[in-house]
């Protein structure tokens, strides 16, 4: 699905049907393109989209990877040992 951003208020995601219902019209949208996700360990960190930035006059999705809070960390296992008690 082709993701949008508007580029007077910089509200992203927007979609077709977004523009399809604003009456600024598509003049107001830029095409984001996607890129992939950026290589980080699954385990120990976390990797959320952050705001489209502008690249050579292309806009271009972005990441951020972080480490997993600690109470990520306890959720995770305590997920991995109710599934392992259920399976036992």
């Amino acid at each position: 699905m082709t993701a949008y951003i508007k580029l007077s208020t910089n509200e992203y995601p927007r979609y077709a049907g977004d523009i399809e219902t604003d009456q600024a019209g598509i003049e107001d949208y830029a095409k984001v393109q996607w890129i992939d996700q950026p290589g980080f360990n699954k385990v120990t960190q976390r990797c959320i989209e952050g705001q489209p930035v502008q690249v050579d006059g292309q806009w271009q999705m972005t990441w951020t990877i972080r480490d997993a809070t600690q109470q990520e960390l306890d959720d995770a296992q305590a997920y991995i040992e109710k599934v392992r008690s259920q399976n036992d």
